[in-house]
């Protein structure tokens, strides 16, 4: 048998020590967790922070706890005005907010904010501003993508189409056309939605959600643009008795994370990430959101309230209105001329 010499075995021990030393087999490296700042401009009670807990748990799941967070609801940090300039220094590692908030900044990223845009199409459009797999298919989602890289230093993860806005009217008078619309006090949230109304003849109001119910009990707007959830979730009910369909836009989340911090993931958690976002986002916008949207027309429903549906007329009256918004957010940046370039493309090609 042949013998192993004093310096093969100090050889032998002395690789082992480095392979633990160097992490392949390290328990250190194998226990590594990612802690993450993340900002969500909801309150905890908001529904889509709700819908952020489930992407929260699958994200566990997936990576097995190595990706964890540090949620901060309600802007907490950083105001929500602020919060992508934030993402874009890094004093934030994820962002959930709003792209209109930032139209300033990535005028390319509110793009799903368009009038009609996902009207009777949610799946199809989801799946067009989402696909990420590069080709003539993913050019749509790849100029957004691109551009939160270099105007934010971010990663665009996903987007969420949530819940449609259609026009409540205070006390019990109803929007039945729109020519009804022309020259009430109209409110909106700004940006898309102060030009829609400006489109209809209008007056639009602009004002944050939190001044909404004191301006209807004094008669400061007539009508909102806004969600039917706000029946339930904000007491509008109590002061206003009629919703008008169809939604002339739908209100969207985005999820994003700092470059830095993505690439500070290793690979296979990057794409883990990646994945379980797009995940997480086709739930939230194909299920989640349209359950919870029939079930707060339901509860309205059962307080009073009264659903009215324009004609099929009037809508394309509305639609013929809406040129002007189009016309404008094509004017926002080349890219945002892109964008409008390939809808129209896409729509003619179904035609």
């Amino acid at each position: 048998m042949k013998r192993i010499g004093s310096t093969t075995v100090l050889a032998m021990a002395l690789t082992v020590t480095l392979i633990f030393s160097m992490g392949i087999f390290s328990k250190k490296a194998y226990a590594k967790t990612y802690n993450l700042k993340f900002q969500l401009t909801w309150n905890t009670q908001h529904p889509e922070y709700k819908a952020y807990k489930k992407f929260v748990k699958m994200i566990k799941e997936a990576t097995n706890g190595k990706i964890r967070f540090t949620l901060f609801p309600a802007s907490q940090l950083i105001a929500t005005s602020e919060a992508l300039d934030g993402l874009n220094k890094g004093t934030i590692d994820m962002l959930a907010s709003s792209a209109v908030y930032y139209h300033g900044m990535v005028p390319e990223g509110d793009v799903d904010w368009l009038p009609y845009i996902s009207l009777g199409n949610r799946k199809a459009f989801w799946n067009y501003m989402n696909y990420n797999k590069g080709g003539k298919k993913g050019v749509f989602h790849d100029i957004i993508y691109k551009d939160y890289l270099k105007k934010a230093n971010s990663v665009w993860l996903t987007s969420v189409l949530c819940a449609g806005e259609g026009i409540i009217g205070r006390g019990n008078k109803a929007f039945k056309t729109i020519d009804s619309l022309k020259n009430i006090k109209l409110r909106t949230a700004g940006g898309v939605a102060t030009r829609v109304a400006k489109a209809w003849g209008a007056a639009p109001v602009t004002m944050s959600t939190a001044e909404i119910y004191p301006a209807l009990q004094r008669g400061t707007v007539d009508a909102l643009i806004f969600t039917v959830y706000g029946l339930k979730d904000y007491k509008f009910f109590e002061i206003a008795k009629t919703y008008t369909n169809p939604p002339v836009f739908t209100w969207s989340d985005d999820l994003w994370i700092n470059k830095n911090s993505f690439e500070k993931l290793p690979k296979n958690l990057q794409k883990t990430l990646v994945d379980v976002a797009h995940k997480w986002g086709e739930w939230a916008s194909l299920k989640y959101w349209p359950a919870y949207e029939l079930k707060s027309m339901a509860w309205s429903r059962k307080k009073g309230v009264k659903f009215f549906t324009l004609s099929n007329a009037d809508i394309a009256k509305s639609k013929k209105m809406m040129k002007s918004v189009w016309t404008w957010y094509a004017k926002e940046s080349p890219d945002c001329k892109k964008l409008v370039e390939l809808l129209k493309e896409k729509e003619n090609n179904k035609q």
